[in-house]
Formats: C-alpha cells, sequence, structure tokens
C-alpha cells in the first residue's frame, strides 16, 4: 500500500505544519500500522512507494529530504499553482518523479546525493540550485526555469552519471561553471534566453546539444570534451566563447565515434527505422559548421580553421561511405554519370586523406615542414643515385652510363625482387586483419598474469628491491613490444611500396612495354618513379610512428642539412640545372621524369606549406 496524499493531508490537518517533510515521515514511522516506515541511526528508511498528487493549496510547501533513505519510487504531482520547496541533502532515493509541478526552488547540497533515478518532467521552476555531488542520473525535460544554478557558489561539482536537460527552456542566466560530467549528457533542443557558462567544465563521455538555441553568450572557456560533442543544428545569436577549450581530436577519434553512434542507434531497430552511417557523419559535420560559421562571425578566423579541419574529416567519412555502396546498374547515359561522380568521390576522398596526413588540412605548420624536409631529403636520395650511375669508377670508359645500362646488370635480382614483394604484397592484403602479434601479446599477458597471480598467493610482501626490478623488466617488455608492433607497420608498408612499385614495373613497363615496342629503359624508369612516390606517400601515411616517423625525419633533417651546405643545387631541379649546366647526368631521361615527379609533389607542398603559414599567422587575411 502506498503513502498517498491523504496520508500528508491528515498529518497536516491534525495540526502539524511545521516545514519539514522528514516530520510527516517520523511519525509514520511511529505508527505500529507503517511497518514499512523506520528510523535508524537518526535517518529515516522509507521501503513504501510514495504517490503525492496535489489537487488544492496546502500550507506546507517545504519538502525536507534531508538524511532519508527511499528505497522505492517516490511522485509528486500537481495541479495547482502553489511553488512547492524541495530541499536535498544527503538524500537516497531509488526513483523520484516530480511532474507538472510549480516548484520555487530546488536545492541539491550536502557532500552527495545518491539518486538513482530523478524525472523532473512539465515543471516551472523559480530556481535550481546545485551545490552537492550526485550519484545517479537526472533528468530535467519540457521544463521551463526562471534561472537555472545561477546562485552556485562555483565549487566543483560531479555527475556521477547521465545527465539530461531536453526541451526546456531558461529565461535568465544558466551557471554550469566548474562541473565534472562522467557519463552522458544532452541539452537537446534546449532554449536559453539569456548567458550560459560552461566555463572550465569537464565532460568526460558523450555531449548532446542538438538543436540548441542560444540567445546570447554562450560561454565554453576551457571547457574539456573528452569525445566529439554534438551541435548539429544548434543557434547562437550572439557570442561563441571557445578560448582554451579542449577539442583535439584525430580523425580515428571521429571515425570511431561516428560508428559508435551508428550501431547505437541501430540495434535492436528494424530495417526501415535504422539510420544511414552518412547521416551520423552529417551531424557531426553540422555541427562543426555551426561552430566555424559562429567563429567567422565573430572574426576569429583562426580557431574557425580547426573546425573547418573537423568539418573536411567528416567529409572524408562521408564519401567513403558514398564510396561503400554499391554502384548503379549502367542502363543509360544517366547511369553511367552517376558512376562517374561516384568515381569522383573516391578521388576526392583520396586528396582529403592525402592533405590530412600532409598538412592536417592546412593547420599544422610543423607537420607540412617536416614532410617537405622528408621530401627533400627522399629526392636526394634518389638524384645521388643517379649521379652515382655517371661516375667514372663505375666503368673505366668515359661514355655515360644509362639506366637501362645499369639495371641490366642486376636484372635477375629485380625479377627476383619482382616476385617476392608481389607474393609478400598479396598475402599481407589478404590478411591484413590478421594480427599474429596481438594474440601473442594477450597469451603472453594472460601467462605472466597467471604467475603473477600464483606468486602472490606464495609471497604477499616482496622487497622494495624486487619490487623495482619487477618495474622496470615489466616496463621493458611493454617498450619492446611497443617498438615490435611499431616496426612491423613500416614493414608492412615497406612491402606495399615495393608490392605497388613492381605491380606497375610488370603490368606497365614489361607488359605495355613490349605491346608498344619500347624499350627496357620506360620500364625502369616506370619503376623508380614509382618507387619514389610510393615511398613518399607511404611515410606520410604510416602508423609507425618511432620508426617510420621520428628515426626517418631525425635522418632526413641530418641529410637536409648536408644537401642544403654542400649540394643546395639538390633541393629544386631547376637550379641544379643552372648550377650544373656542364653535368650529362641531368639530361637523362629517367631523371627528368624522376624532376618532374619531385616537382609536382613539391609543389603541393609548398603550397601547403605557405597556406598553413598564413592561417597559422597572427594576422588573419
Amino acid at each position: 500500500m502506498a503513502i498517498e496524499i491523504n496520508n500528508f493531508i491528515m498529518h497536516l490537518n491534525n495540526g502539524n505544519h511545521t516545514n519539514d517533510f522528514s516530520m510527516f515521515l517520523s511519525n509514520l514511522a511511529d505508527d505500529k500500522n507503517f511497518t514499512t516506515v523506520i528510523e535508524y541511526e537518526d535517518k529515516i528508511i522509507v521501503n513504501e512507494e510514495i504517490f503525492i498528487i496535489f489537487n488544492e493549496p496546502i500550507k506546507n510547501k517545504h519538502f525536507n529530504f534531508s538524511d532519508i533513505i527511499f528505497n522505492k519510487t517516490v511522485t509528486f504531482q500537481s495541479n495547482i499553482e502553489d511553488g512547492l520547496e524541495f530541499n536535498l541533502e544527503n538524500t537516497y532515493f531509488e526513483k523520484l518523479n516530480i511532474l507538472d509541478c510549480t516548484i520555487d526552488y530546488m536545492i541539491f547540497s550536502g557532500k552527495i546525493n545518491h539518486i538513482k533515478e530523478l524525472n523532473i518532467s512539465q515543471c516551472k521552476l523559480k530556481g535550481v540550485t546545485i551545490n552537492s555531488n550526485i550519484q545517479g542520473d537526472i533528468k530535467f525535460q519540457k521544463c521551463i526555469f526562471e534561472d537555472f544554478n545561477k546562485h552556485n557558489s562555483s565549487k566543483n561539482i560531479k555527475f556521477m552519471a547521465n545527465f539530461v536537460f531536453d526541451f526546456c527552456e531558461v529565461d535568465n542566466i544558466v551557471n554550469l561553471m566548474n562541473f565534472n560530467f562522467e557519463n552522458r549528457v544532452s541539452f537537446k533542443m534546449s532554449y536559453f534566453k539569456d548567458n550560459v557558462y560552461f566555463n572550465n567544465s569537464h565532460f568526460e563521455y558523450y555531449v548532446n546539444f542538438q538543436e540548441c538555441k542560444f540567445e546570447k553568450t554562450a560561454n565554453f572557456y576551457g571547457v574539456k570534451f573528452e569525445k566529439i560533442p554534438n551541435f548539429t543544428q544548434a543557434i547562437f545569436k550572439k557570442n561563441l566563447n571557445l578560448i582554451n577549450t579542449n577539442l583535439n581530436f584525430t580523425f580515428d577519434d571521429l571515425e570511431e565515434k561516428t560508428y559508435q553512434e551508428y550501431e547505437n542507434f541501430n540495434n535492436n531497430k528494424e530495417e526501415k527505422e535504422k539510420k544511414a552511417l552518412e547521416k551520423f557523419v552529417n551531424d557531426f559535420r553540422d555541427s562543426f559548421r555551426t561552430f566555424k560559421n559562429t567563429l567567422i562571425k565573430d572574426n576569429n578566423l583562426l580557431d574557425a580553421s580547426n573546425f573547418h579541419k573537423y568539418e573536411l574529416y567528416c567529409k572524408e567519412l562521408e564519401l567513403r561511405c558514398n564510396w561503400d555502396k554499391k554502384g548503379k546498374d549502367v542502363k543509360n547515359m544517366k547511369d553511367v554519370e552517376k558512376n562517374t561522380l561516384r568515381f569522383r568521390d573516391f578521388v576526392d576522398y583520396l586528396l582529403l586523406g592525402f592533405y590530412r596526413k600532409l598538412c592536417d588540412h592546412h593547420t599544422d605548420l610543423l607537420k607540412v615542414f617536416n614532410n617537405l624536409i622528408l621530401l627533400i631529403s627522399l629526392y636526394a636520395l634518389f638524384f645521388q643515385g643517379f649521379v652515382w650511375l655517371h661516375d667514372n669508377k663505375i666503368k673505366d670508359t668515359k661514355e655515360t652510363l644509362t639506366l637501362s645500362k645499369f639495371f641490366d646488370n642486376f636484372q635477375p635480382y629485380i625479377d627476383i625482387g619482382a616476385f617476392i614483394f608481389i607474393i609478400l604484397g598479396g598475402i599481407l592484403i589478404v590478411y591484413k586483419n590478421v594480427e599474429f602479434l596481438n594474440s601473442l601479446c594477450l597469451m603472453t599477458r594472460k601467462y605472466l598474469a597467471k604467475i603473477l597471480k600464483k606468486e602472490g598467493s606464495i609471497k604477499l610482501v616482496k622487497s622494495l628491491g624486487q619490487n623495482l626490478w619487477c618495474l622496470i623488466k615489466e616496463n621493458f617488455i611493454k617498450l619492446v613490444k611497443i617498438l615490435r608492433q611499431d616496426l612491423s607497420y613500416l614493414i608492412k608498408d615497406l612491402i606495399l611500396i615495393f608490392f605497388i612499385s613492381y605491380i606497375f614495373y610488370c603490368s606497365l613497363g614489361i607488359i605495355i612495354g613490349f605491346l608498344l615496342n619500347l624499350n627496357k629503359e620506360f620500364g625502369y624508369s616506370l619503376l623508380v618513379n614509382t618507387l619514389f612516390i610510393s615511398l613518399y606517400i607511404c611515410l606520410i601515411y604510416t602508423k609507425s610512428l618511432f620508426f617510420g616517423r621520428y628515426i626517418i625525419l631525425i635522418i632526413s633533417y641530418i641529410g637536409f642539412f648536408i644537401i642544403l651546405i654542400k649540394r643546395p643545387d639538390m633541393i629544386h631541379p631547376l637550379i641544379g640545372k643552372i648550377a650544373n649546366e656542364s653535368d650529362k647526368s641531368l639530361t637523362d631521361p629517367s631523371l627528368i621524369t624522376l624532376n618532374i615527379s619531385y616537382t609536382i609533389l613539391i609543389t603541393l607542398v609548398l603550397f601547403s606549406l605557405q597556406k598553413t603559414a598564413r592561417k597559422n599567422s597572427i594576422v588573419p587575411s
């Protein structure tokens, strides 16, 4: 039997008008008929549902839930305009529902409030003050506030579960500064008529501002977003402050979050209710576009460029989704055109990926400068190879050694290399999702955990020296595993480089060359140039951070400074030709082809360098 309004009215009619709801529950605890309400160690424990509907004004509008434990659902509903008052201090609720009520104020105070689920729906609230940490789900839905937490003491507040603030409207200030939201947060379709402050707050999980409307300043100064926020179709009428906001996520973070949202939404849904992956991508893209446009309106072009970068991340994912779709069956010229556009999308996808790796869409100056140094050093390596071909030490004669004559001496090795790398590349592509090393590491971890568990039961306490040795050994093993994994990435990339180069060499250099009666020089030149371009692109794209980037970049910088001091003419083919007009090697057709490839690449890199430098300048263009 639930505790209802009649019980409470009876309590009031007996002359108990003190503004303390705990007094009412205390009287029930003294009543032998209510065995489900007891007092224990200065706390009141309620093991019965409470369901109270107000149909007429009452004198006692104050409900103090301090130090009360409600183990069953508590529901308040009101059909009157009288404002109720709720005080929650160190309270435990299994579930609290407040529906259709007018509330003068609601205060969360004390050290912590354990509320498994709080639902406040279709209520009018003059004010809410939060001065305590809250453990449990809090849901405000379709509520109207005069202000929200306006008089907060600005101390750090923790929300340890979900916080929902959907379809709400706030007339005055919203103050959520120094809040730490540890779980999902949603402000979906809420309307903020005055300033909103999230200064120095921390969102550890997903936060949704979809279709929110901010009439005045939305202040996100110093906010830290651990996950990608959703601001789809949000409207910022005036200022948006994003100074010191932590939004430094990567392309991989965005991809992971998109797939996660896609799977969560479509889980256990019928086919017609499911939402396509590109729809989620477009939602995130719209969020970043909103930020970008608002910052451009505020003349903050520097921060706007970062959100333009995130927008391009979404565009790349969108193009990938379009490419993954099946092509249209060709029945007429319109179908041909649609399939052609699909191929163009694939080309755009590749270009976006290239610029993301090259310069992070013109936002990372150091990255594009490193890639410039890498390109120059790589070209110098190939260039020196050609110069070596013309060295008199190779042959006693003074005649110029051509690329064809040089490679003829290594024809058996080239054929063997082509066979090996095509086989290895094919195996790598077929089994590229098989991670043997990960399985080996997992087995090793299980074996070590088993040994440690057995040793822990034998010796509970170890000496400091033993612990230190184990720590060093464990960290060393981890380092070796990381370096081994890093090296394996580089080896896989190198196999793919030679695989692609030999595919071009065999298909175009040998077969097409034979059909068109082209000499061997064509095939060898194609092999060298394909190897040069593939090697550069691979070193930009490689997942190998230590060996593939750090080590190779250090070597590249050393090589660049040597070139700059000893042979500056090698930095660009045109400079080299002017400085060494007598050098016959520079007129070799194969070297000319290499120079053209290098010129195209360095033009793209220099364009990205100057554009990135302009965007990162103090005065925007």
